[in-house]
Parts: C-alpha cells; sequence; structure tokens
C-alpha cells in the first residue's frame, strides 16, 4: 500500500513537469532574451534576505517553544531547525516535525512540546501568508483577476484553532488517543499573536529575496512587488497543503508558474518557477551544513 502511495505521488509530481516543461520548450522562442541578463549582485542580495528569513524563523520557533515552558538556545534552535526541513521532502508532509521532535530530544525537549510548537508554527505561517496575500491582491490591483474567496475558510480555521482554549483540547485529544498525559497550554492569544510579527518578518523577507532573485536574470519594475508578493505566498501555501508532493514538489511551481505568467512571458515564469526551487534548495543545504558545523563544534567544548 505504502508502495502504491509513493507511486502515484511520484507519477503526479512527474505529470506535472512533464507538463511544465513541455509548455516551456514549445513557447521558448517567445522568451524576450534580449531583456536577460545576470546580475550576481541581485542574486546575492536574495540569498540575503533568504538568510534573513530563515534566521527570523528560528527566532520565531525558540520563542514559541519559551512560551509554551521549554527552553533552548539559538544555536541549538539553528541546528535541530535546518537538519530536520531535510525531511520535507518526504511525502507525507509530517516528517519534518517528526525529524524536528528527534532531534529536539537531543536538547531534552518533550516531543508533546516541539509537536505543540509545530502547531503554533504552521498555523501562523498560513495565517501571516494569508493576510499578506490578501493585502497584496488589494494593494496591487488584483482584485478582478484573483478570486481569493478560497483563502476565507482556511484563515477562519487558522484563527480559530489558534484560540488556546480549543488548541489545548485538540492537543489533548490528539494525546488521549496516543495513550499519552494530557498537558496544560500555558499561553495566551495575545502571546500568539505577538510572536505573529516575526511571521510578518520572514514572510516580507522571503518575498523581498525572490524578488530580488527575479531581478537576477530579468528586469521587473519594483511596481510589481505585490503582484510577486500574492503569486509566492499562494504558491508556497499550494504546495504545503497538498501532502501528497514531498516539499510541494510540482504543485509549488505549477502554481507560480501560472500566477507569475500574469505579467510575465509564460515561459519565463515556468523558468523562475524552477529557478526558486534550486534556490530554496541550495540555501536549504547550506544551512544544513553550517547547522551541523555548528552541531559538532559545540558538542567537542
Amino acid at each position: 500500500m505504502i508502495f502504491i502511495r509513493r507511486l502515484i505521488t511520484f507519477a503526479i509530481v512527474i505529470i506535472i513537469f512533464y507538463f511544465l516543461l513541455s509548455s516551456l520548450i514549445k513557447n521558448w522562442s517567445s522568451i524576450p532574451f534580449e531583456n536577460i541578463h545576470f546580475s550576481l549582485i541581485h542574486l546575492f542580495v536574495s540569498f540575503i534576505f533568504l538568510l534573513i528569513n530563515y534566521i527570523v524563523f528560528v527566532e520565531a520557533w525558540r520563542t514559541i517553544i519559551i512560551k509554551i515552558g521549554g527552553l533552548i538556545d539559538f544555536k541549538n534552535a539553528f541546528w535541530v531547525m535546518s537538519a530536520s526541513q531535510t525531511a520535507k521532502y518526504i511525502p507525507g508532509g509530517i516528517w519534518f516535525a517528526l525529524g524536528r521532535m528527534h532531534l529536539g530530544r537531543t536538547e531534552e525537549l518533550k516531543a508533546e512540546t516541539i509537536g505543540i510548537s509545530v502547531i503554533i508554527e504552521t498555523g501562523l505561517t498560513f495565517l501571516v501568508g494569508i493576510l499578506i496575500c490578501v493585502l497584496s491582491i488589494y494593494a496591487g490591483g488584483l482584485r478582478e483577476k484573483v478570486n481569493f474567496v478560497f483563502m476565507i475558510p482556511i484563515l477562519i480555521f487558522f484563527v480559530v484553532i489558534l484560540y488556546p482554549p480549543i488548541l489545548n483540547t485538540l492537543i489533548n485529544t490528539g494525546l488521549k488517543i496516543i495513550r499519552k498525559p494530557e498537558i496544560n497550554l500555558n499561553i495566551s492569544y495575545c502571546q500568539i499573536l505577538q510572536i505573529s510579527v516575526y511571521f510578518f518578518g520572514l514572510w516580507i523577507a522571503q518575498i523581498i529575496g525572490f524578488y530580488f532573485l527575479i531581478n537576477a536574470i530579468y528586469p521587473v519594475s519594483l511596481s510589481k512587488i505585490f503582484h510577486i508578493s500574492a503569486a509566492y505566498t499562494i504558491s508556497w501555501m499550494s504546495g504545503f497543503i497538498v501532502i501528497f508532493a514531498p516539499g510541494g514538489l510540482g504543485v509549488r511551481e505549477g502554481m507560480m508558474s501560472l500566477l507569475l505568467s500574469s505579467f510575465l512571458p509564460s515561459p519565463l515564469a515556468i523558468a523562475i518557477s524552477f529557478l526558486s526551487r534550486v534556490w530554496i534548495t541550495v540555501f536549504e543545504i547550506v544551512v544544513f551544513f553550517v547547522g551541523f558545523a555548528i552541531h559538532r563544534f559545540r558538542s567537542k567544548k
């Protein structure tokens, strides 16, 4: 059964990439090569903003851990996050969380504490992502082009589920099912909303980084930043929600290509969607080795 599920996952991802590549090849001649360039400075700046995004992300998770009764310093949080993120490319959508639970044990963190932190982190990522997306749609004058009605139930869902009494009930129900002792979630709704500031920061840093990535190969006016913001947030969330695609592979690229093609030539939009995947993957590999080096150095002390 597991083999069949993995086979179906692989087939779907292959089909998506097949259609994207077919469209890219078919429309290759429509790429405005006269405007294509390579800017090492823009590429470097894009990675700087990706680094800012990651540092804020690590600090956001560390803050959540502290607020719910755990304790971990930034360097160890960096290692746990960088190592566990590699598991997101395994189909299922939960392996990064399980990886974080496993690595968290070495830092004397309870699995329940890490599990709760992942729920809050995911909820705030989507809640803030949807808000930024909606604001981008309005600010960019995209209301007639993009129907974001489907986001409303998702927004309501995360607003409700992050309410501490409801979150506490859901968590304890899950713990009861797996025969674990119940917990009392000592965090207020106000504290959760304060933590959301980190998530605004990491989303904004990632969007700006993506803007510079595009400009590293093709000039795009700053006036299109809201279009880029809407495209990036929607494609990222789509890739996360579709759990059969490891790391949103294929789904994110397909959605991004569709949305970017509203202001970029279609084949160029597809190429940029592929480039964004390479951009993120290269960064995650580098971050993993940096985290590993930090972990080894601290272990030898």
